[in-house]
């Protein structure tokens, strides 16, 4: 596994650790020394239960994570079992491979399995038993979370399983195509590889879920990264506008589809995406959403500042100052991050003149506004607070 893998592995790990930290906080200290033996591959196999499993694919290997009350979501215990098997030895791993001869359905002991070839796997022997692992898990468990962890995705320098995986998917496809958690597992398995399968997987569990948000947005990612498939739009404007509407489509939620341009100009942003940053903040300033002309603007300003336009970034710096904004504003106070970028191209007048509209849109900050007033006529760069949304 190259450099890359373990990366990705530990980003996941600190993650997950960040995400449920209330959860850990809630842990002693004695489950806290647990909760690291296992991931090192300290542990023993035989670790006590808090309380029962169901009686479907429990095993020993999983009690240390049962001990911490850790079952829930199963797609946060999948990638504890695959992270602990990179730490466990070549012995614990020969015990596992002769527990699995004997009940093969322990899903537990093939994920931890998985971790440790994955991470450790060196003869033909290991990428052998890597292979058979994970077709078992695809071809047996599609449902199962662990499936759309990348482990189980792609075997490195295995061309032949990973064609077999793909076979396995398109089979799942056919014989459990209304089983929304095998379209979901699915859905991440394409999203990299065909990104029309992935699109039409998307709109299928987005009907399955229709308030869930998740697959609007993983929609919009798809096309933010591939463009939309099938399609070929040159000019930056129509595809935005496209992409818009077919991202549009699948969101429900009433404040989400006011503020959906939004978040795309932002996303398109972030990637370096420009021209699409700048047609989806445009898109956004002929919707409703309270939050679009200051928003919107600041997005086409730093749009404008990156072209080295410095005229129209200067004029959309006030532009999200005006008025209209006044609602926005008044409540989480004036966006800084285009301010501070033109400051910091000596753009010092066009930056007092927005302060000085933001006094009237916030007289709350008002001392705030004023200090920064008079750190700039000085000479100083304040430190702004709100740099973005």
């Amino acid at each position: 596994m190259g450099g890359a893998e373990h990366v990705g592995y530990d980003l996941i790990f600190l993650r997950l650790l960040l995400r449920y930290n209330s959860v850990y906080m809630r842990i002693s200290t004695g489950k806290c020394i647990l909760f690291i033996m296992l991931a090192t591959g300290v542990a023993s196999a035989e670790l006590p239960q808090r309380r029962p499993r169901p009686p479907n694919n429990s095993s020993n290997t999983g009690n240390g994570l049962e001990a911490l009350g850790l079952w829930q979501p199963e797609s946060v215990r999948a990638i504890l079992l695959l992270y602990s098997g990179r730490s466990v030895s070549k012995q614990r791993a020969e015990e596992l491979e002769n527990a699995l001869r004997k009940t093969p359905d322990k899903v537990d002991e093939r994920l931890v399995l998985i971790g440790y070839y994955s991470e450790n796997g060196k003869t033909v022997l290991d990428r052998t038993r890597l292979r058979s692992h994970v077709l078992w898990m695809v071809e047996n468990h599609p449902e199962h979370p662990s499936t759309a962890e990348p482990s189980l995705r792609d075997l490195p320098d295995d061309a032949e399983a990973n064609g077999q995986i793909l076979a396995l998917w398109r089979k799942n496809l056919e014989l459990r195509d209304n089983d929304v958690e095998v379209l979901k597992n699915a859905e991440k398995f394409f999203f990299g590889k065909d990104p029309a399968v992935a699109a039409r997987l998307i709109h299928r569990i987005a009907e399955k879920e229709p308030h869930n948000r998740e697959w609007a947005n993983e929609l919009a990612q798809l096309y933010r990264m591939f463009g939309i498939p099938g399609e070929r739009i040159d000019d930056s404007g129509e595809r935005a506008a496209e992409a818009y509407k077919r991202v549009l489509a699948l969101t429900q939620n009433p404040t989400a589809r006011e503020g959906l341009a939004g978040e795309m100009a932002d996303a398109a942003f972030k990637v370096g995406d420009f021209a699409g940053a700048s047609a989806f903040a445009k898109i956004h300033l002929q919707g409703k959403d309270r939050t679009a002309v200051q928003r919107a603007n600041t997005v086409l300003g730093r749009v404008a500042l990156r072209a080295g336009d410095l005229p129209a970034a200067r004029q959309y710096l006030l532009d999200s100052s005006t008025l209209q904004t006044s609602r926005d504003v008044s409540l989480a106070g004036p966006t800084m991050i285009l301010a501070k970028e033109l400051l910091e191209e000596g753009e010092k007048d066009a930056v007092l003149q927005y302060l000085a509209n933001c006094l009237l849109l916030w007289p709350r900050g008002e001392s705030v506004l004023q200090m920064w007033i008079a750190d700039i006529k000085i000479g100083k760069t304040p430190k702004f607070g709100n740099l973005a949304f």
